[in-house]
Protein backbone atom coordinates (compact mmCIF):
# COMPACT_ATOMS: atom_id res chain seq x y z
CA UNK A 1 0.00 0.00 0.00
CA UNK A 2 2.63 2.56 -1.47
CA UNK A 3 1.34 6.23 -2.64
CA UNK A 4 3.09 9.09 -4.50
CA UNK A 5 1.83 12.36 -3.63
CA UNK A 6 4.24 14.63 -5.02
CA UNK A 7 3.39 15.05 -9.09
CA UNK A 8 3.54 17.54 -11.74
CA UNK A 9 2.35 17.83 -15.44
CA UNK A 10 2.72 20.16 -18.49
CA UNK A 11 0.62 23.11 -17.13
CA UNK A 12 3.53 24.42 -14.39
CA UNK A 13 5.80 24.63 -17.48
CA UNK A 14 8.68 23.02 -16.66
CA UNK A 15 7.10 19.41 -16.05
CA UNK A 16 5.84 16.66 -19.44
CA UNK A 17 3.21 14.65 -19.42
CA UNK A 18 -0.66 15.24 -18.84
CA UNK A 19 -2.59 14.15 -15.59
CA UNK A 20 -3.30 10.43 -17.16
CA UNK A 21 0.15 9.99 -18.14
CA UNK A 22 0.75 10.18 -14.58
CA UNK A 23 -1.75 7.99 -13.19
CA UNK A 24 -1.38 5.32 -16.01
CA UNK A 25 2.54 5.55 -14.66
CA UNK A 26 1.68 4.51 -11.02
CA UNK A 27 -0.71 2.16 -12.27
CA UNK A 28 2.47 0.29 -13.78
CA UNK A 29 4.58 1.00 -10.69
CA UNK A 30 1.75 -0.88 -8.64
CA UNK A 31 0.83 1.92 -6.56
CA UNK A 32 -2.29 1.90 -4.50
CA UNK A 33 -2.91 5.57 -4.62
CA UNK A 34 -1.64 8.54 -7.05
CA UNK A 35 -1.64 12.19 -5.97
CA UNK A 36 -2.02 14.95 -8.46
CA UNK A 37 -0.38 17.91 -6.90
CA UNK A 38 1.00 20.51 -9.89
CA UNK A 39 2.37 23.78 -8.70
CA UNK A 40 -0.31 26.36 -7.48
CA UNK A 41 -0.50 29.94 -9.47
CA UNK A 42 2.45 32.38 -7.77
CA UNK A 43 0.04 35.17 -5.69
CA UNK A 44 2.88 37.04 -4.32
CA UNK A 45 4.97 38.68 -6.92
CA UNK A 46 2.08 40.80 -7.92
CA UNK A 47 -1.17 41.63 -10.36
CA UNK A 48 0.03 39.86 -12.87
CA UNK A 49 -1.65 36.53 -13.25
CA UNK A 50 1.20 34.95 -14.49
CA UNK A 51 4.16 36.90 -13.23
CA UNK A 52 7.21 33.50 -14.21
CA UNK A 53 5.84 31.78 -17.09
CA UNK A 54 7.48 28.24 -17.37
CA UNK A 55 7.49 28.24 -13.15
CA UNK A 56 4.05 27.56 -12.30
CA UNK A 57 0.33 27.54 -14.02
CA UNK A 58 -1.54 31.15 -14.74
CA UNK A 59 -4.31 31.52 -12.00
CA UNK A 60 -7.03 31.04 -15.03
CA UNK A 61 -5.80 27.85 -15.31
CA UNK A 62 -6.66 26.39 -11.68
CA UNK A 63 -10.24 25.84 -11.77
CA UNK A 64 -9.27 23.58 -15.23
CA UNK A 65 -7.16 21.84 -13.11
CA UNK A 66 -9.43 21.10 -10.50
CA UNK A 67 -12.09 19.98 -13.13
CA UNK A 68 -9.47 17.86 -14.98
CA UNK A 69 -8.23 16.27 -12.01
CA UNK A 70 -12.15 15.31 -11.06
CA UNK A 71 -12.43 13.49 -14.81
CA UNK A 72 -8.89 11.80 -14.17
CA UNK A 73 -10.24 10.32 -10.61
CA UNK A 74 -13.84 9.10 -11.79
CA UNK A 75 -12.18 7.80 -15.12
CA UNK A 76 -9.80 5.41 -13.03
CA UNK A 77 -12.01 4.98 -10.17
CA UNK A 78 -11.54 0.99 -9.69
CA UNK A 79 -8.07 0.60 -11.19
CA UNK A 80 -5.94 3.12 -8.64
CA UNK A 81 -7.05 5.55 -6.08
CA UNK A 82 -6.11 9.19 -7.53
CA UNK A 83 -6.47 12.26 -5.11
CA UNK A 84 -6.62 15.73 -5.72
CA UNK A 85 -3.61 18.03 -4.64
CA UNK A 86 -1.93 21.09 -5.30
CA UNK A 87 1.49 22.20 -4.45
CA UNK A 88 1.39 25.24 -3.04
CA UNK A 89 4.23 28.05 -2.12
CA UNK A 90 4.19 29.61 1.45
CA UNK A 91 4.79 32.96 1.81
CA UNK A 92 5.18 34.99 5.55
CA UNK A 93 2.34 36.76 5.93
CA UNK A 94 -0.40 35.16 3.21
CA UNK A 95 -1.57 33.05 5.71
CA UNK A 96 -5.37 34.12 5.52
CA UNK A 97 -5.16 33.97 1.85
CA UNK A 98 -3.66 30.43 1.09
CA UNK A 99 -6.33 29.35 4.09
CA UNK A 100 -9.06 30.55 2.16
CA UNK A 101 -8.45 30.20 -0.87
CA UNK A 102 -7.77 25.91 -0.69
CA UNK A 103 -10.90 25.60 1.34
CA UNK A 104 -13.14 26.56 -1.88
CA UNK A 105 -11.74 23.30 -3.57
CA UNK A 106 -12.54 19.41 -3.18
CA UNK A 107 -8.43 18.55 -2.73
CA UNK A 108 -7.66 15.68 -0.90
CA UNK A 109 -4.61 16.98 0.40
CA UNK A 110 -1.82 20.48 -0.07
CA UNK A 111 1.46 20.41 0.20
CA UNK A 112 3.22 23.51 1.25
CA UNK A 113 6.36 24.18 0.07
CA UNK A 114 8.95 26.80 1.08
CA UNK A 115 10.23 27.96 -2.41
CA UNK A 116 10.44 31.51 -1.84
CA UNK A 117 11.39 34.01 1.22
CA UNK A 118 10.05 37.25 0.09
CA UNK A 119 10.66 37.74 -3.55
CA UNK A 120 14.10 35.55 -3.98
CA UNK A 121 13.60 32.31 -5.13
CA UNK A 122 15.41 29.68 -2.73
CA UNK A 123 17.04 27.80 -6.08
CA UNK A 124 18.54 31.11 -7.09
CA UNK A 125 22.67 30.36 -7.36
CA UNK A 126 23.11 33.67 -5.23
CA UNK A 127 22.07 34.96 -2.54
CA UNK A 128 20.12 38.15 -2.31
CA UNK A 129 22.62 41.16 -1.86
CA UNK A 130 23.66 41.67 1.86
CA UNK A 131 22.41 38.25 3.02
CA UNK A 132 24.50 35.89 4.43
CA UNK A 133 24.09 31.80 4.69
CA UNK A 134 23.51 32.06 8.26
CA UNK A 135 20.68 34.62 8.14
CA UNK A 136 19.15 33.13 5.29
CA UNK A 137 18.82 29.61 6.77
CA UNK A 138 17.28 31.45 9.93
CA UNK A 139 14.52 32.83 7.66
CA UNK A 140 14.23 29.54 5.82
CA UNK A 141 13.42 27.89 9.30
CA UNK A 142 11.64 30.12 10.42
CA UNK A 143 9.16 30.71 7.59
CA UNK A 144 8.61 26.65 7.84
CA UNK A 145 8.12 27.24 11.35
CA UNK A 146 5.24 29.31 10.49
CA UNK A 147 3.80 27.24 7.25
CA UNK A 148 3.42 24.63 9.42
CA UNK A 149 1.29 26.51 12.05
CA UNK A 150 -0.78 28.58 9.16
CA UNK A 151 -3.39 25.55 9.12
CA UNK A 152 -3.40 25.81 5.30
CA UNK A 153 -1.20 22.67 4.37
CA UNK A 154 -1.79 18.81 5.18
CA UNK A 155 1.92 17.70 4.27
CA UNK A 156 5.21 19.95 4.43
CA UNK A 157 7.08 19.36 0.96
CA UNK A 158 10.87 19.11 0.77
CA UNK A 159 11.96 19.91 4.26
CA UNK A 160 15.70 20.93 3.28
CA UNK A 161 14.94 21.86 0.19
CA UNK A 162 17.65 25.26 0.72
CA UNK A 163 20.55 22.74 0.23
CA UNK A 164 19.51 22.36 -3.70
CA UNK A 165 21.83 25.14 -4.19
CA UNK A 166 23.76 24.49 -1.54
CA UNK A 167 22.44 27.34 0.84
CA UNK A 168 22.30 25.45 3.97
CA UNK A 169 25.61 26.47 6.37
CA UNK A 170 25.68 23.94 9.11
CA UNK A 171 24.49 20.63 7.46
CA UNK A 172 24.26 19.25 11.02
CA UNK A 173 20.67 19.67 13.76
CA UNK A 174 20.88 22.73 14.66
CA UNK A 175 18.65 23.61 18.04
CA UNK A 176 16.38 26.14 15.24
CA UNK A 177 16.52 22.73 13.06
CA UNK A 178 15.46 20.81 15.56
CA UNK A 179 13.00 23.42 17.12
CA UNK A 180 11.46 23.52 13.72
CA UNK A 181 11.03 19.63 13.96
CA UNK A 182 9.25 20.58 17.08
CA UNK A 183 6.60 23.04 15.79
CA UNK A 184 5.88 20.72 12.96
CA UNK A 185 4.99 18.13 15.48
CA UNK A 186 3.13 20.37 17.33
CA UNK A 187 1.24 21.80 14.71
CA UNK A 188 -0.04 18.41 13.25
CA UNK A 189 0.90 18.58 9.84
CA UNK A 190 2.79 15.77 8.15
CA UNK A 191 6.41 16.14 6.12
CA UNK A 192 7.12 14.21 2.73
CA UNK A 193 10.26 12.01 1.98
CA UNK A 194 10.96 13.50 -1.48
CA UNK A 195 12.92 11.37 -3.40
CA UNK A 196 14.04 13.69 -6.13
CA UNK A 197 17.18 14.83 -4.47
CA UNK A 198 18.68 11.53 -5.47
CA UNK A 199 17.69 12.10 -9.35
CA UNK A 200 18.84 15.86 -8.74
CA UNK A 201 22.55 14.50 -7.37
CA UNK A 202 22.45 15.53 -4.34
CA UNK A 203 23.34 11.76 -2.97
CA UNK A 204 19.63 11.86 -0.73
CA UNK A 205 16.29 12.82 -0.49
CA UNK A 206 14.54 16.02 1.15
CA UNK A 207 14.99 15.51 4.13
CA UNK A 208 18.42 14.11 4.73
CA UNK A 209 18.19 10.97 7.11
CA UNK A 210 19.44 12.37 9.79
CA UNK A 211 16.99 15.06 9.72
CA UNK A 212 14.37 12.68 9.18
CA UNK A 213 15.28 10.15 12.29
CA UNK A 214 14.44 13.52 14.25
CA UNK A 215 11.42 14.11 12.75
CA UNK A 216 10.61 10.43 13.73
CA UNK A 217 11.73 10.66 17.27
CA UNK A 218 9.28 13.57 17.30
CA UNK A 219 6.09 11.43 15.60
CA UNK A 220 5.97 13.22 12.57
CA UNK A 221 3.76 11.71 10.45
CA UNK A 222 5.35 11.09 6.90
CA UNK A 223 4.05 10.36 3.44
CA UNK A 224 5.99 9.79 -0.06
CA UNK A 225 6.45 11.39 -2.97
CA UNK A 226 8.65 11.50 -5.89
CA UNK A 227 8.35 15.34 -6.92
CA UNK A 228 7.93 13.63 -10.73
CA UNK A 229 8.12 16.39 -13.80
CA UNK A 230 8.21 13.11 -15.87
CA UNK A 231 5.67 10.26 -16.02
CA UNK A 232 8.52 7.88 -15.62
CA UNK A 233 9.46 9.70 -12.34
CA UNK A 234 6.80 8.40 -10.70
CA UNK A 235 7.32 6.21 -7.62
CA UNK A 236 11.47 6.59 -8.35
CA UNK A 237 13.73 5.50 -5.72
CA UNK A 238 10.43 4.10 -3.58
CA UNK A 239 12.00 0.89 -2.38
CA UNK A 240 15.37 3.18 -0.64
CA UNK A 241 12.61 5.64 0.48
CA UNK A 242 11.01 2.78 2.42
CA UNK A 243 14.25 1.08 3.54
CA UNK A 244 15.48 4.56 5.07
CA UNK A 245 11.61 5.18 6.31
CA UNK A 246 12.31 1.69 8.20
CA UNK A 247 15.89 2.39 9.07
CA UNK A 248 15.05 5.79 10.56
CA UNK A 249 12.12 4.02 12.76
CA UNK A 250 8.78 4.71 11.12
CA UNK A 251 6.43 1.79 10.98
CA UNK A 252 3.77 3.33 8.94
CA UNK A 253 3.16 6.21 6.20
CA UNK A 254 0.13 8.19 6.14
CA UNK A 255 -2.09 8.99 3.21
CA UNK A 256 -4.77 11.20 2.73
CA UNK A 257 -8.61 11.93 1.59
CA UNK A 258 -10.91 15.22 1.81
CA UNK A 259 -8.10 16.62 4.03
CA UNK A 260 -7.93 14.08 6.11
CA UNK A 261 -4.99 11.53 7.51
CA UNK A 262 -5.32 8.14 7.80
CA UNK A 263 -2.07 5.48 8.43
CA UNK A 264 -0.71 2.80 6.24
CA UNK A 265 1.96 0.61 7.80
CA UNK A 266 5.11 0.21 6.07
CA UNK A 267 5.70 -3.62 7.02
Amino acid sequence: MIVDYHTHHHRCGHASGNLEDYVEAAVRAGLSEIGLSDHSPIYHLGDDPHPLPGTAMSRHEFPAYVREMTGVRDRFAGRIAVRLGVESDYVLGWDDHYRDLWRQYPLDYVIGSVHWLGRWSIFSPELPAGRTPEDIYEEYLLTTQAAARSGAYDILGHLDCLKTRGHIPDPGITPRLEETVQVIAESGVAVELNTSGWRKGLGEPYPREELLAVCCRYRVPVTLGSDAHRPEHVAAGFPEAVALLVRVGYTSIVRFEGRKRFELPLR
